[in-house]
């Protein structure tokens, strides 16, 4: 397989699929990623709007078993259409096969303006829940160490039940550490279903920056 890597023209963040005349709006982060990556195949989920609903369309026509596989997901799409296609796909990766690799990774795609080209994200592995009473067990099972909780609700982050902005979480996080030297901290991150996937991923890519742990498990909840 050939390398991965996109160049990005006149910052345009749309790229088409070659199984289907569609187009991705790649979420547009300012940090460094994953610049590129070997033996890689594409799944791609576009974003379709019936009447007032956001519907996330799957094509995974061009991916291959034993490959990296390159989520790109339109940033338009709420995190509730996403989910479900990555559970989807998480599972048919972890199926017996004789064309099975091990080391194999996923990735989520992003358009990087720092450098004008596409960036890579490793999400494996990641673990998705939508039962609170699975989350409870989760937080209860992780008090040996000192959890911080990050709650993503649309556009809006909580840490530890209180409001902060994107740019103030490295500074609030540094300053929980700094309370307990002693305590093995770890991010428990959950969000609210209608959460866009470009803050989502944003999120994701700015934690992916920050010297602390991150449990592997995230929580997807309703506020209905």
């Amino acid at each position: 397989m050939k390398k991965f890597y996109y160049k990005l023209l006149l910052l345009s963040i749309f790229l088409v699929s070659s199984c289907a005349n569609k187009e991705v709006q790649l979420p547009k982060i300012e940090i460094d990623g994953i610049p590129e990556i070997h033996n890689h195949s594409s799944i791609w989920i576009f974003y379709e709007q019936k009447g007032n609903e956001e519907i996330a369309v799957l094509n995974k026509n061009n991916k291959i078993l034993n490959t990296h596989w390159i989520f790109n997901i339109d940033k338009r799409l709420p995190i509730k259409e996403v989910v479900p296609f990555l559970i989807q796909m998480q599972k048919n990766k972890n199926k017996d096969s004789m064309h099975k690799k091990e080391g194999n990774l996923n990735y989520f795609s992003y358009a990087n303006i720092k450098s004008n080209q596409i960036a890579l994200l490793d999400f494996d592995p990641t673990h998705y829940i939508y039962n609170i009473d699975e989350y409870k067990t989760l937080f209860a099972n992780l008090l040996s160490n000192k959890i911080i909780e990050l709650d993503i609700q649309n556009e809006n982050l909580f840490l530890n039940k209180k409001s902060v902005e994107l740019n103030q979480l490295q500074r609030k996080i540094d300053q929980l550490k700094l309370k307990d030297s002693l305590a093995n901290f770890k991010i428990l991150l959950k969000y609210n279903e209608n959460t866009s996937y470009q803050y989502y991923l944003e999120t994701k890519v700015f934690l992916s920056k920050i010297e602390i742990q991150i449990d592997s498990t995230e929580y997807i909840y309703s506020l209905k």
